[in-house]
């Protein structure tokens, strides 16, 4: 009898046990079923911009409200925002201008987080040449790019700083051999910006450059924000609230501890980019620099002022082609998505 009831209670503690691997089990993986998978196409390669958003994916942040986020390399903000824009994915990083144009001809996407607020355009020189103000550039020598943002709002940094573009001598090339022209002294000015070929450039001149920077100059001009599609705003705006809240998050924690989000954009980016660690360090150094707006310094990250959107669409349609009219600030951001 004692042999049976010792029987019949080691059945039972084992089946209790069982029961109870069992639900951990069961609820781990219901877990992990929970997560919901969201693709995230950037603008180009990976850089330091990106730094909140892979550090995010990297250290759980965006797993914590309830995203599995699988980020890929772009090929241009025109080419993101359409692959966003038809649903192949979700989300992406891509430049508020070219949205835009883009919208101008139907396209249907939001800026729902606002990141390189103020603008990064800049014009470089090499401190040796003596070039410091937008003055000095009259009857120089530049790389220009077509349908490059900065050299398409050239002419209105030129109208604010008295440059006669009429004496501007100009090379018309790609980005790659406009950069190269500039590094070997075939031309005495570049563009870009502060957050991507300052640092790539300082690193590969071994020189010591200057910026002339548009914002500077009172030239506002909105640039990279995460992007959603009208379609997925109205379809699924959990989903859409989940991935604003962590990227904010993911913004705080970069910008107070810059040094460990780097360790993190690698700890997802090793092996995907070429970039160096000082210069990604550098252009999230920068990034943070243009997180906000003058208009927008009281307001938490991610959070967009309408004034600003309407001067960057003013001077799109001065500058840029849009049609007047053809779009309003409330076409191309919302902050329904972020915390007031």
């Amino acid at each position: 009898m004692t042999v049976l009831r010792l029987c019949l209670l080691t059945m039972r503690t084992f089946t209790v046990a069982a029961t109870v691997l069992g639900v951990s089990v069961l609820g781990a993986s219901s877990a992990a079923q929970e997560l919901i998978p969201v693709s995230l196409r950037v603008d180009v390669f990976f850089y330091g911009s990106h730094v909140p958003l892979l550090a995010g994916i990297a250290d759980g942040t965006y797993e914590k409200h309830g995203l599995k986020v699988t980020a890929q390399p772009g090929r241009g903000s025109a080419t993101t925002l359409q692959t966003v824009a038809n649903r192949s994915d979700d989300f992406g990083f891509a430049d508020g201008g070219t949205l835009v144009r883009l919208a101008s001809q139907g396209l249907k996407a939001k800026i729902i987080v606002g990141m390189l607020q103020k603008s990064p355009m800049i014009i470089m020189t090499k401190q040796s040449s003596g070039l410091r103000t937008p003055k000095d550039l009259n009857g120089k020598t530049g790389g220009f790019t077509p349908g490059s943002a900065p050299e398409m709002i050239f002419p209105a940094l030129a109208g604010r700083t008295g440059i006669d573009l009429n004496s501007i001598k100009r090379v018309s090339a790609d980005i790659p051999t406009r950069d190269n022209l500039f590094l070997s002294g075939k031309t005495e000015f570049s563009f870009g910006y502060t957050t991507a070929q300052l640092p790539l450039l300082q690193e590969r001149c071994k020189c010591e450059l200057h910026v002339i920077r548009y914002s500077d100059y009172d030239i506002t001009a909105l640039s990279n924000g995460i992007v959603a599609s009208d379609a997925l705003i109205a379809e699924k705006p959990d989903v859409v609230r989940r991935f604003a809240a962590a990227t904010v998050e993911s913004i705080e924690r970069a910008v107070k501890d810059p040094a460990k989000a780097v360790d993190g954009f690698f700890q997802y980016a090793e092996g995907k980019t070429q970039v160096s660690k000082p210069v990604v360090a550098k252009q999230w150094e920068e990034t943070i620099k243009i997180l906000k707006t003058d208009a927008g310094k009281n307001l938490g990250y991610g959070q967009m002022v309408e004034s600003d959107w309407k001067a960057t669409i003013d001077l799109l349609v001065k500058y840029g082609d849009v049609p007047e009219g053809k779009v309003t600030p409330d076409a191309v951001y919302t902050n329904r998505f972020v915390t007031k």
